[in-house]
């Protein structure tokens, strides 16, 4: 659900019930379980009614004083309860957004509120490196994290075997999620995590590695240009 929306309908309710409580926030992965709690010294023993609702109207149990808890056709099989404590199952992201749980004595009354944010497990994230250019004393060193529907760049230089990031602009946040990229122990790290998973890229690069790798090669095409033409020389001094 829209945060937005998610927002008006917390302050719709505010104002609706006047024993209004605290909103406790939960975020839940895709295809578990969120169990919404409420404490049996919060309902009077007389009410003479109950009910947990979804966004202040679809009602997912509800039940009358001494009576059976009816369970809303459209929860058949996904709730399970205890006292005044229900389990949603299985939630999916459109089971995002506010419950409440309300009861009448004299008037309607709030019990508890939750705003549950359902999020799906991040996408894997892998890392490429574009780019490095080396000197004798440094080492620049350009790469990109992508997932599935974002990628960030930074570059990270080395100077005398101390190695650190340029700029700031080593993280995103698109879709609930952030995407990081970041230098620990001399290895580059890509990290896609949300409010319910992360995952990271397998085998990250040493950075010491990559730049001594392009010092070597670089050595060794001035030890070729160099190498080639002395031996064309003396071919040429044997020959004369």
């Amino acid at each position: 659900m829209n945060l937005v929306l998610q927002c008006v309908i917390l302050l719709f309710l505010s104002f609706q019930y006047e024993a209004s409580r605290a909103v406790t926030s939960v975020f839940v992965k895709k295809g578990h379980d969120v169990q919404l709690d409420v404490k049996e010294d919060d309902v009077p023993e007389d009410f003479s009614f109950f009910a947990w609702k979804f966004n202040g109207t679809k009602h997912l149990v509800s039940f009358v004083s001494a009576g059976k808890p009816r369970v809303s056709n459209l929860y058949t099989g996904r709730v399970e309860f205890l006292t005044y404590t229900v389990k949603l199952k299985n939630v999916q992201e459109t089971d995002s957004g506010v419950y409440t749980a309300v009861f009448t004595e004299d008037k309607d009354q709030t019990a508890a509120i939750y705003s549950v944010t359902v999020q799906a497990p991040v996408s894997p994230v892998n890392l490429t490196v574009d780019s490095v250019s080396s000197s004798s004393d440094s080492c620049n060193l350009t790469v990109t994290c992508r997932t599935q529907d974002s990628h960030i760049s930074t570059t990270f230089t080395c100077v005398n075997q101390t190695c650190s990031e340029d700029g700031d602009g080593s993280k995103a946040t698109t879709s609930a999620a952030d995407l990081r990229v970041y230098l620990e122990n001399d290895s580059i790290n890509c990290n896609h995590s949300n409010q319910v998973s992360w995952t990271t890229n397998q085998g990250a690069p040493e950075i010491q590695s990559f730049c001594y790798q392009q010092a070597k090669e670089s050595r060794s095409h001035v030890a070729v240009f160099v190498f080639v033409p002395v031996v064309i020389i003396i071919g040429m001094l044997f020959v004369i």
